[in-house]
């Protein structure tokens, strides 16, 4: 059972006095004046890279090398993405493998919800616009048959 404690008519004030452990609480000033909280474009691009690989039908990017792929697409690692905060709205630019035969349309728009909902989600980081772009269409892998 809990009891009520009468609070003052003005509302509630932070003091220095003692607590209820004895050791004094800071006097804390207007919310306003004690900072702001600024989210680094890199930390949306963590955020936005690893929401890309949570859709189904889309992987990070195969490394290239000249314009060729070099390797697969790497499903298990973050996607190549870049990204602009300004204030509390990001702009994102995504590199990304689709696996064939998926829509690239559907699975474009996938990442895109995805990746807002995530960095919002997350960081409380709006984004505006989402850019994607589609470098390779990935195929499952064959298995190689084994002559006997």
């Amino acid at each position: 059972m809990s009891s009520a404690v009468p609070l003052p008519p003005d509302g509630p004030q932070a003091t220095s006095g003692p607590d209820e452990h004895g050791a004094a609480l800071p006097e804390l000033g207007d919310p306003a004046e004690r900072g702001t909280l600024e989210i680094a474009d890199r930390v949306v691009e963590r955020v936005a890279g690893y929401a890309v690989t949570q859709v189904e039908g889309a992987t990070a990017a195969p490394r290239r090398l000249l314009g060729i792929n070099v390797g697969d697409a790497r499903p298990d690692k973050e996607a190549s993405v870049d990204a602009r905060v300004d204030g509390h709205t990001a702009t994102v630019d995504a590199t990304v493998a689709i696996g064939w035969p998926a829509s690239v349309r559907t699975v474009a728009s996938r990442v895109r919800e995805r990746v807002r909902k995530d960095v919002e989600h997350i960081t409380g980081v709006r984004v505006a616009h989402v850019d994607i772009d589609v470098v390779s269409l990935s195929t499952p892998s064959a298995h190689r048959r084994r002559v006997q």
